[in-house]
């Protein structure tokens, strides 16, 4: 945590979790959080951070109350450019350090490592290769990018006409557009470039 950048998050926190991508930019990523605060300290306390800005708290109670931050950390920028990986929520900064999982083709998790090693180098790097069996590409979908494809499929959103549009999913799944168009858009890319590799 102290050469990652973010470890001025454990002042006002003893744990944050990344629980959502909200929105992506060249500039950053918002995201939505749950943050175990210190005494004394709240949601404010996160813009003292150097690559976090709080925008705002949503409603819930106050020990597990959703916040919305925007992170400009090199590392989330950079992830930004990497189509064939996926940074896959909820993953957590907290003072045993920084958990995140990844699922993506061989070459993008390398080259992501690769620069993730030169911004903040991890302590260790634990790598499962899931072979194609029965599930095919099914190994390489988050399950939240999964939940969504299966929906998807079963409501009719790649029937023609559409049974289902994409307003109507995110409401049955209690998920916002954005995030909606952001799983589907990311396991459809997944997908087809597996198709391609097979062949």
């Amino acid at each position: 945590m102290a050469l990652s950048g973010f470890g001025d998050l454990l002042i006002p926190c003893t744990r944050l979790e990344i629980v959502a991508h909200l929105s992506v930019s060249e500039k950053g990523v918002r995201q939505l959080v749950r943050c175990d605060f210190r005494e004394g300290f709240g949601p404010e306390d996160l813009s003292n951070s150097e690559h976090l800005t709080f925008e705002t708290a949503l409603h819930g109670d106050s020990e597990s109350q959703p916040i919305v931050v925007f992170n400009s950390h090199p590392l989330a920028i950079a992830s930004i450019g990497f189509p064939d990986i996926a940074v896959l929520p909820p993953y957590t900064f907290s003072e045993d350090g920084i958990s995140i999982s990844l699922r993506g083709v061989p070459k993008g998790i390398s080259s992501f490592l690769a620069l993730a090693n030169e911004i903040m180098p991890p302590d260790s790097v634990k790598v499962v290769n899931e072979e194609e069996g029965e599930n095919g590409p099914r190994s390489l979908l988050g399950d939240r990018q999964w939940e969504v494809v299966q929906a998807a499929v079963q409501w009719g959103y790649y029937d023609e006409p559409k049974g289902v549009s994409m307003r109507q999913m995110s409401e049955r799944l209690n998920m916002a557009r954005s995030t909606l168009g952001e799983h589907l858009h990311n396991a459809e890319a997944t997908i087809m470039r597996w198709l391609v590799n097979q062949e």
